[in-house]
């Protein structure tokens, strides 16, 4: 991530937390992650040296909602609540319900033999 954007963490400022893999890919497209996110305020923010996977920024926030992909030790995707709302592609989501894999990229098979 671009680093002028940790910039936007700030203590006091408002967040939102969702639930994700730790491929920090959203757990399902049923509703966007914005719908089932826990949202709050950021109380503080600390820098450490980033290690592999890890900005090395930590964030402790206060939610009035838990939900089980947000408890300790689960991999979360946190924005401040000041960036735009913009949806993932549904590509990017771990569990697809809507639709197989079959539907969303069609192999040849769709094709009739003549």
């Amino acid at each position: 991530m671009d680093e002028s954007l940790y910039a936007d963490f700030k203590k006091g400022e408002q967040g939102v937390m969702a639930a994700a893999e730790d491929t920090l890919k959203p757990w399902s497209s049923i509703v966007s992650s914005s719908h089932i996110a826990s949202k709050g305020s950021i109380l503080e923010v600390i820098r450490t040296e980033p290690l592999f996977g890890s900005s090395g920024i930590q964030i402790r926030f206060e939610t009035d909602l838990i939900i089980e992909g947000i408890r300790p030790g689960r991999v979360v995707r946190v924005r401040p609540a000041s960036w735009p709302h913009v949806s993932a592609p549904r590509e990017e989501y771990l569990i697809e319900h809507r639709s197989g894999l079959d539907d969303r990229f069609p192999t040849p098979d769709i094709f009739p033999k003549y």
